[in-house]
This record gives C-alpha cells, structure tokens and sequence, in this order.
C-alpha cells in the first residue's frame, strides 16, 4: 500500500456491491484499482495460475488492468472502493488479507457512508482512504513480524543496549543467541535491509555524531562512549564515513547552527 500512499488519489468512488452465487465468470480488466471489504459471503478468484479465497472479514486488492475469473461460491455483502492513482505503478499485485482490526471496518463503513457520487471532491472520503491504506500496511507489517524469528528482533535490541561497550561485537552476539552468525547476517540484513555489523556501526556512528554536536565532550570521551577502540580508530572511522573529521564535522555544524 506504501507506493498508493504516495501517488495522489484522483478519483474514489465507494458502494455497497451484494452479489447472489454464480458460476465463475471472467471479469475483463478494468481502468482502475478495486479494494474491497467483505462482510458475508464467499469467492474464488483466479489470476493465471494462482487462485484466492475472499471470505467474511476478508480485505482482497484487486490492480487495474488485470483479466481474472470469479466464482460466487456464497451470497456476498461488500464494501467495494474503485479508485485511480496519479502515478502508474505495474508492480501492485492482487492480494486477499484477513481481518480481526474492527477499527479497519469502521473506516470501510464510514466511506460507505460520507461518500456521494454528488460531491466527488469529498475530502473527508480521501483522507478516510488514505487513513484505511495506512492501516492495512500496518496489518502486512504485523503479519510480516510474526514470521520473523524472535532471535533477529533480539539481536537488534542487544546492538542498541550493548553498542557503547568496546569489547561488543557480532561473535559476542552470536553467542548469547541460538542461531549461527550467517543465519543472523541473512536474516537480519533481510528484516532491515542492513547487515548486524553496520548496524552496531551506523548506532556508534549516529550516537557519536550527537554527542560530538553537543560540544561537551572530548574525542577521547565520544571513542569511549560510543564503543570505538580508541580515539585513534574513531577518527579514522568517523572521517570515512562522514567525509570529515570530527573537529571539522563539529566546527561545520556550529557554524550553519549560528548562522540560523
């Protein structure tokens, strides 16, 4: 839902859709976006080859553009929004969510009833949309964390309490965990896009940056800190990955803070 978010909402139209039980049908593809919520009711949805289940509390996102056949299996009661995005976007897929958020029904029914096809320009109607979008990926964010082993979670939290001790690092990690070191650096670099060693960097470096902007403390007292070695190590650290040495780094930020 991130990329929707993002490209601005040009037209919304919200229904209340009940279909009796049918035969599958095709359905040729159509000029816009279909999210529905389905209160009652059952239907298999084929796409190619794979195939979807929308049953009761189901949310199911259907892409514009795309030909697929449906079968009623049970009488259905829907809230069904069609809408259209500014941006083109080919890498939405179809997909078919449970729901237990009641939260999630309110807004589905909510936009059923502030929308009229009288006043297009509703805006209360979009920002419930935009608001709805937000929460579900909420819903795939959850469903994406249950799956995650609780080691890797663990793991980011042991860096973030244990980064200002010198003698902390990935084999001490591991130990304390009940997983390999190339278990930890492939699920971890996959849950957070970054690797457990440049995270424990990134957290020294950025806490690092905040104490020397302070201009409280010495470099001898940020390398202590902040988990670095020695200051030696610090600044040689510090001034790759920044571009700058910490003095210079330092003297830049109080320079552009006064001329504010």
């Amino acid at each position: 839902m991130n990329n929707i978010i993002k490209s601005p909402i040009i037209s919304l139209n919200v229904y209340n859709a009940k279909t009796e039980k049918s035969k599958p049908a095709k359905v040729k593809a159509r000029p816009f976006h279909s999210l529905t919520y389905r209160k009652k009711g059952i239907v298999k949805i084929n796409i190619g080859e794979n195939a979807y289940i929308s049953k009761p509390d189901c949310i199911t996102f259907m892409p514009k553009g795309l030909d697929y056949s449906t079968e009623i299996v049970l009488d259905t009661d829907m809230v069904a929004i069609h809408f259209d995005c500014f941006e083109e976007d080919n890498t939405l897929i179809p997909f078919v969510l449970e729901n237990t958020n009641q939260h999630l029904v309110r807004i589905f029914d909510l936009m059923l009833e502030k929308h009229s096809t009288d006043t297009p320009g509703d805006f209360e109607c979009y920002s419930l949309f935009y608001k709805l979008l937000s929460e579900i990926e909420k819903l795939f964010k959850e469903e994406r964390e249950s799956k995650i082993n609780p080691a890797i979670p663990e793991a980011k939290m042991r860096i973030e309490k244990n980064f200002a001790d010198n003698d902390f690092n990935i084999d001490s990690l591991v130990a304390e965990l009940p997983i390999s070191a190339s278990y930890l650096r492939s699920e971890f670099k996959r849950v957070y896009s970054i690797t457990p060693i440049e995270y424990l960097q990134y957290i020294r470096l950025q806490n690092a940056i905040s104490m020397l902007i302070s201009d409280y403390y010495s470099i001898e007292d940020l390398a202590k800190k902040c988990g670095f070695g020695s200051s030696s190590y610090f600044i040689q650290f510090f001034s790759k990955s920044t571009g700058f040495s910490p003095r210079k780094y330092k003297e830049n930020f109080l320079h552009n803070k006064k001329a504010l």
